[in-house]
């Protein structure tokens, strides 16, 4: 598998990432959780694979995880080779391959839709229903290892007297060890935690959301959340949900059939034209 890589690659090095063995492939905070216990490394394929290989033979190996490189521009033959558009009928997908040894990925969610397919080694798979979030112990969301929060919880052995709530999370947990070729697939939002259980593991997953490219990210409201409602007054905050609940998540059915389509403005249907008006909105506001 490193020898096809290495032949089908392109000419870009390979950005990928380092843990000393002390910390057993877990790839996470150092104490205090203002700083990372890896550092960031950058070689062309051939020497990655080649300190792959060489890991491989110790005792005590340092873990090695190239995560999210894009399949076009990394490996093009195997974007081409294995298309998978007949399978996602969507307009904006983005295909990715993960290499390295062994090595843990905390529990985190992303804001897509995935299909992962392991192509080489062993991975297990831990799920969580978006339910599970306050018992999962989120991590620092300004300070992520790959964009999104992660679980502070090692569910390889976690400490209940420190995340005591996890007991929850873990009796809701679904959990699956996928051999190559087969494929898992998580919904948004839930939340998944992968660890890698061989020497050398090839992933390629495929990401897509099933709305328009011009939708924004749920993400820019919650950031908007903390900088403009949580901080509220306990009572401001309680009317402001109400706001919420039928302005956004309409709870009461559809808030303004009782206007003409023409009249109903920012509240009408989100279209290409209205979703860049509603950003010129946001952009005045945070001026």
């Amino acid at each position: 598998m490193l020898d096809h890589l290495c032949a089908i690659s392109s000419d870009l090095p390979i950005p990928h990432f380092v843990c000393d063995p002390v910390h057993r492939g877990r790839f996470f905070y150092e104490p205090g959780y203002t700083s990372f216990n890896y550092r960031k490394e950058l070689t062309p394929i051939v020497d990655f694979a080649a300190r792959l290989r060489a890991e491989a033979a110790l005792v005590e190996p340092s873990a090695l995880f190239a995560g999210s490189l894009a399949l076009a521009g990394y490996f093009p033959g195997f974007a081409q080779s294995h298309d998978i558009t007949p399978f996602i009928p969507a307009s904006q997908f983005l295909q990715s391959i993960w290499i390295g040894n062994r090595t843990m990925t905390a529990p985190h969610y992303d804001n897509v839709e995935n299909i992962a397919c392991v192509v080489a080694g062993r991975r297990k798979f831990t799920l969580f229903p978006i339910g599970q979030l306050p018992n999962l112990y989120m991590g620092p969301l300004d300070l992520t290892p790959a964009g999104q929060p992660i679980s502070l919880v090692d569910i390889r052995a976690p400490d209940y007297e420190r995340f005591p709530r996890y007991r929850e999370a873990e009796a809701h947990g679904l959990t699956a060890i996928l051999e190559p070729g087969d494929a898992i697939y998580i919904p948004t939002l839930w939340w998944h935690g992968v660890e890698s259980l061989d020497n050398v593991n090839v992933m390629v997953n495929t990401w897509w959301r099933d709305v328009p490219a011009y939708f924004g990210s749920p993400m820019t409201a919650l950031l908007s959340g903390l900088l403009t409602l949580r901080d509220l007054p306990e009572d401001q905050r309680a009317a402001w949900k109400v706001v919420f609940d039928n302005l956004v998540f309409e709870t009461n059915g559809p808030a303004f059939d009782h206007l003409p389509e023409a009249a109903r403005g920012a509240f009408g249907q989100l279209t290409r034209n209205s979703a860049a008006h509603l950003r010129e909105m946001l952009l005045q506001t945070l001026r």
